[in-house]
């Protein structure tokens, strides 16, 4: 598996151990469709590029659009390194874009 790693924010220290802080991805052509990446994680090769979009950064479940399920993100994570979800359509949040040349985030 390829990976390019960088990183869009920072760690916040005082988290606990249990609760990630992710970086939020989502498919440009199926907006519903989420990657949700621990901010410490490599990002996954296939998010680079024109397929997805930045789409926030969650630092509480309890924000999270709805079909987060931090039980599965953490399992998933484990597994891959990040986590695939889909969000209820008219919940999500406006997309950002990434330039993935200089790795900025456009509004």
């Amino acid at each position: 598996m390829n990976v390019v790693s960088f990183s869009l924010t920072k760690r916040n220290t005082s988290q606990s151990r249990d609760q990630l802080a992710y970086n939020l991805f989502r498919r440009r052509n199926e907006p519903d469709l989420y990657c949700a990446v621990p901010e410490h994680y490599p990002v996954p090769a296939f998010i680079i590029g024109d397929a997805w979009d930045f789409g926030g950064r969650l630092d509480n479940p309890a924000g999270a659009p709805r079909g987060f399920d931090p039980d599965a993100a953490r399992h998933g994570v484990r597994l891959t390194g990040y986590y695939l979800f889909l969000a209820d359509a008219g919940i999500a949040p406006p997309l950002r874009a990434i330039d993935t040349r200089t790795r900025e985030i456009r509004v």
